[in-house]
């Protein structure tokens, strides 16, 4: 439990580094925060902070930065999100309420979400299908490789090619099992819902589940609209090659992309992804903001903005919910 003056410091540290991109020292601190102690004090508690992973020293004598810890606790207890101005929640309005095709309103609305964030876009859209599931059969194909074949109420069967490259044959002939005695006649996109409050007991069985169950239950990732990934390289936080080389292996191949987008999904509320949070080595420098979008009290959709760790976390809070929130009602 951190005191009131460490929070104080955490908050102040977090905002003044988004805004400026430098590492802050404890006299930019008590400047900034007005605190009734002496810059040693904040020195102290800054050293505390470090050892507890709140924030890291660029360099022995220079100020600290925050770390995915210290943007996750300014994030879960310090947040406060800005109103987006009059003028652009009716130009949100205005375009998902257009009389053009949906694939035109998700692409203007990528692209006009980008320009507000000044970083990268992204929304999925998914089919509304009712998919029943009666059982699961998995054929090992190679190392790396092996068809799922999905059997479905109405004699409908569903077959992908998936990726079992980090999935043992023991895992995924135990999901096979667990999903075929638990699941029969259930809604398909229901089971992630149910997976996810299953017992530590079982947590590989639901891990590989999910991961098999998502490539039938969403589409694939050409139905992502991703805009602005240009404004993301430019950015100055990514300064060295292998930074930019990850952005463009996530944008180029999506398939990274789309797992995490149909993660979010399946969270139901906003989500915040700092870092390695995200699970996918190729975000480690970003951070995304995602909220899914429903029609019909049924969710049919994801939206995000995907920018550095060190962004305007209350401004686009704030346009990823306003978005999805117009998009439901529409």
């Amino acid at each position: 439990m951190l005191t009131e003056r460490e929070n104080i410091l955490i908050e102040h540290l977090v905002k003044d580094y988004i805004s400026g991109g430098h590492a802050i020292s404890s006299d930019r601190l008590l400047e900034r925060t007005g605190l009734s102690c002496s810059t040693a004090t904040i020195r102290k508690d800054l050293m505390k902070l470090e050892s507890l992973g709140f924030i890291e020293s660029t360099h022995v004598s220079s100020g600290r930065v925050p770390t995915v810890k210290g943007y996750r606790y300014y994030i879960d207890n310090n947040l406060k999100r800005k109103p987006l101005s009059k003028s652009e929640q009716e130009s949100i309005k205005s375009l998902i309420r257009s009389n053009l095709n949906e694939s035109s309103i998700i692409s203007s609305t990528t692209e006009y979400i980008s320009e507000l964030s000044d970083f990268a876009a992204v929304i999925g859209s998914f089919k509304n299908d009712k998919k029943v599931f009666n059982k699961l059969e998995i054929h090992i194909l190679s190392s790396d490789k092996a068809l799922a074949v999905v059997y479905m109420e109405n004699n409908h069967i569903d077959n992908k090619i998936i990726d079992i490259s980090n999935i043992s044959s023991s895992k995924l002939s135990a999901c096979v099992t667990y999903l075929n005695q638990n699941f029969c006649s259930i809604e398909l996109r229901e089971i992630p819902k149910i997976l996810t409050k299953g017992l530590d007991n079982i947590r590989d069985e639901i891990n590989t589940a999910l991961k098999v169950l998502n490539n039938f239950i969403y589409q694939d990732s050409a139905d992502f609209h991703v805009t602005g990934q240009k404004k993301l390289v430019d950015s100055s936080d990514f300064y060295s090659i292998e930074k930019v080389k990850n952005l463009v292996e996530l944008f180029d191949k999506k398939q990274a992309l789309k797992d995490l987008m149909v993660k979010c999904i399946e969270n139901e509320n906003i989500q915040i992804y700092i870092g390695d949070e995200s699970g996918t080595d190729l975000l480690t420098d970003c951070s995304l903001i995602s909220a899914p979008y429903q029609k019909n009290n049924r969710t049919v959709g994801v939206l995000g903005v995907i920018g550095p760790k060190r962004m305007d976390y209350e401004r686009i809070v704030e346009i990823v919910d306003f978005t999805a929130k117009m998009f439901s009602k529409n």
